[in-house]
């Protein structure tokens, strides 16, 4: 074997063995590649999901913040109706009351609301301010009225003065002792408002449907 043969057989050998291990570099490249791919698509698909369950969880808080929202505005706007219903109502019960003094049986009015102030009261003298225009009514039918009320249930009323009001009311009476400073207000304005529960839960419980009521 001449030297230019051996030298041609240890370049061939070189170039097989760079040739495997260039091969044996580009498989371990591309397997490193692979897994590197694989890594990289595996965690985007968990920062996915999570972006998108992250997603669903805002989505479903901003649903549920809107739904309070809209529930209370709902709220909001029939609270205020039902305001409205019951001022209204209100308005026309005090129209009413505004026109009691035309009745025919205002008198008799009169009567029950000042036999109701004497049975709260005690004693057997009595003092009880009206609207002006209703002092001489009080002195010819509900005097009387209450005098004989009263002497059927065993009290006597020795005397019972009827006083003005320094100003005007839309009826009633005021009652007290002579000299004494417990009055009991049994006028209308009084009256309406001592019972304005009373009336509100009425209007309620007749114009109102039971879900109106549950607030």
């Amino acid at each position: 074997m001449t030297e230019m043969e051996s030298v041609d057989r240890i370049c061939e050998q070189i170039r097989g063995d760079g040739a495997k291990e260039v091969s044996s570099i580009i498989d371990k490249a591309n397997r490193t590649a692979s897994e590197i791919i694989a890594k990289a698509e595996g965690e985007a698909e968990k920062v996915g999901k999570r972006i998108v369950e992250e997603a669903a969880e805002k989505g479903a808080l901003a649903r549920k913040r809107m739904l309070s929202s809209v529930s209370l505005e709902v709220r909001r706007i029939r609270l205020r109706a039902r305001e409205e219903v019951v001022t209204s109502v209100m308005d026309k019960v005090r129209a009413e009351i505004d026109a009691a003094r035309k009745r025919p049986d205002y008198a008799k009015l009169l009567a029950g609301l000042l036999i109701e102030a004497l049975r709260s009261l005690d004693g057997e003298e009595f003092v009880v301010h009206a609207d002006r225009r209703d002092l001489a009514l009080l002195e010819s039918a509900a005097f009387p009225a209450a005098r004989e009320t009263m002497r059927a249930e065993g009290r006597q009323v020795k005397t019972i003065e009827g006083a003005a009001l320094p100003g005007a009311t839309a009826g009633g009476v005021q009652v007290g002792v002579p000299g004494g400073k417990v009055i009991y207000d049994n006028t209308f304005e009084a009256r309406m408002y001592r019972f304005r529960g009373e009336i509100r839960a009425a209007i309620f419980r007749d114009i109102f449907s039971s879900e109106d009521k549950i607030e």
